[in-house]
């Protein structure tokens, strides 16, 4: 079953993505959110199997964060 999520898009995001019409832009936030998932998802396995301390596994997982963002 679907569901429908409401984004708040500031101005100056909003004008930039209205230049290009030609682009679903709920596919695109859709993908984004599978992205997070995926990574949220090997940071919960390596969790489970690790030694490292909380805080060690949250620095991982911005570092993580900044590479999945590059892509």
């Amino acid at each position: 079953m679907p569901h429908n999520m409401t984004v708040t898009i500031e101005e100056p995001l909003w004008k930039e993505m209205k230049k290009h019409n030609e682009i679903r832009w709920s596919a695109v936030m859709k993908e984004a959110v599978m992205v997070k998932l995926k990574a949220l998802s090997i940071l919960n396995k390596l969790a489970d199997s690790t030694k490292l301390s909380e805080r060690e596994i949250e620095e991982f997982a911005i570092r993580l964060g900044k590479k999945v963002n590059a892509r």
